[in-house]
C-alpha cells in the first residue's frame, strides 16, 4: 500500500502544479533579446479563469510586473515578477510568487519561485479487479532557486536547488497520512539563439537540465533526472506570424520516486488534464502556428504527439498520444510582446482548457 500512496501523491502534486503553476507559459529562463521595456516599471493585474476536468473551475488573479533592474544596463531583457492566487470549485487553492531576473548586461539570469497550497485531486490506477480514480488531499509547500551565467557567446551554465514538502491524506479506509520531503540539486545548460525571450520570431534555444536527489540531503529515494528540450522558431514572410516547433525528452535514473515521474500534458502535450499517462521516460514533439492578424490580438493552432515508458500501467507504454488545439493571445506588454491567453486542446480520451501567461514554449 505504501507504493500506492506515493503513486497517488505524485499524480496530484505534479498534475496540479504543472497545469496551474509551472506550465502557464512563463518565459523561459533563456533568451537573446536586446529588447526591454521603455518604462522602468510596468504593472498589469490579470484575472485568472481556468477549467480542469478533475479540479473543476478555477478563479483567481495573476498580477505581473515588468521592470528594468538597472537604467544603465540597456542590454539585459526586462525582468519579470508576479504572483498567482487561485481557488477551485473542488475547494483546492494555491498561492505562488515567481521571479525571472536578467542583469549585468544579460550575463546573469536568475529564477526564484515559491508557493503553498491545498489540493483535492484524483488519480487513475489500472488495478486488475477494480480500475478507477481515487480521491485524495495534499498540502504542499515548495521553493526553487536557479542562477545561470553566460560563459561563451549565448551559452549559459548554472545550478539550482528545489525543496518540496507534501502532506497527503487519501480517501482509502485506514490509509495513514503520508508526509514526504524532496530536496534536489541541479545543473543546467542553455544555448540560446532566440531574438526575443518573451516572443521569439527567429532562432532556437536548447536546454539540458540534470537533477539529483542525493542521500546527504535526507532524500528517501536516491535518484537523478535528465531533461532535454529544443525549441525552434521561424518568422513568416509577413513578418508577423510565427511557426514554433519543440522536441522534449526526459528520463529518470536510479530509485525514482513517484513524485519525480513525467506526466503527459500541459506544455508537452496539451490536451491531457487528468494526469492519466505518466512514466519514468517521456518524449514529446509538437508544432504551433502563431497567427497575428491584429496589433494586440492573436491566435494559435497546435498539434503534437507524446509517448511514455516505464509506466505503472503496462498498457500505456509506447502509446502514441496526440494533442490538438487552438487558442487566443492578448498582448499586455507591447514593447516585449508579452501575451496572456487561453488554449483549448483535445487528446486521447481527454481534453483541457489552459490559461496562458506568455507562450507554451
Amino acid at each position: 500500500m505504501k507504493i500506492l500512496y506515493r503513486l497517488l501523491l505524485l499524480i496530484g502534486i505534479w498534475s496540479f502544479c504543472s497545469s496551474h503553476l509551472f506550465s502557464q507559459g512563463l518565459p523561459d529562463s533563456g533568451g537573446g533579446s536586446k529588447e526591454r521595456s521603455d518604462d522602468d516599471f510596468k504593472f498589469m493585474p490579470i484575472p485568472y479563469i481556468d477549467y480542469n476536468r478533475s479540479l473543476g473551475f478555477t478563479v483567481g488573479a495573476v498580477p505581473i510586473a515588468m521592470y528594468n533592474l538597472s537604467k544603465k544596463d540597456t542590454i539585459s531583457p526586462s525582468s519579470l515578477s508576479g504572483a498567482i492566487g487561485m481557488y477551485t470549485t473542488t475547494q483546492s487553492w494555491f498561492v505562488v510568487q515567481f521571479n525571472r531576473f536578467y542583469f549585468n548586461e544579460d550575463k546573469y539570469r536568475a529564477t526564484l519561485v515559491g508557493g503553498q497550497g491545498n489540493i483535492n485531486f484524483q488519480f487513475f490506477l489500472d488495478m486488475p479487479f477494480s480500475p478507477g480514480y481515487i480521491d485524495y488531499n495534499t498540502g504542499a509547500t515548495f521553493f526553487m532557486v536557479e542562477l545561470q551565467r553566460k560563459v561563451y557567446k549565448q551559452l549559459y551554465l548554472g545550478a539550482n536547488y528545489t525543496y518540496t514538502k507534501l502532506i497527503t491524506n487519501f480517501d482509502i479506509a485506514n490509509a495513514p497520512q503520508q508526509e514526504d520531503y524532496l530536496n534536489g540539486l541541479g545543473a543546467v545548460a542553455s544555448l540560446d539563439l532566440r531574438d526575443n525571450v518573451y516572443y521569439p520570431h527567429n532562432g532556437f534555444i536548447a536546454n539540458l537540465d540534470y537533477s539529483t536527489f542525493p542521500e546527504f540531503l535526507d532524500n528517501e529515494f536516491i535518484s537523478q533526472k535528465i531533461e532535454m528540450d529544443f525549441d525552434y522558431f521561424v518568422e513568416m514572410k509577413n513578418k508577423k506570424d510565427i511557426i514554433g516547433t519543440r522536441v522534449y525528452t526526459g528520463f529518470g535514473i536510479g530509485d525514482l520516486n513517484f513524485n519525480q515521474q513525467f506526466v503527459v500534458g500541459q506544455t508537452d502535450i496539451r490536451g491531457y488534464s487528468l494526469g492519466k499517462y505518466r512514466g519514468e521516460q517521456i518524449i514529446a514533439v509538437q508544432g504551433e502556428y502563431r497567427y497575428n492578424p491584429f496589433k494586440k490580438l492573436g491566435f494559435v493552432g497546435f498539434l503534437g504527439f507524446a509517448s511514455i515508458f516505464g509506466s505503472i500501467n503496462d498498457g500505456d507504454n509506447g502509446l502514441i498520444l496526440p494533442g490538438l488545439g487552438t487558442g487566443f493571445r492578448y498582448m499586455v506588454f507591447e514593447k516585449n510582446h508579452m501575451n496572456v491567453g487561453m488554449d483549448i486542446a483535445v487528446g486521447k480520451g481527454d481534453w483541457g482548457l489552459y490559461f496562458k501567461i506568455g507562450e507554451s514554449f
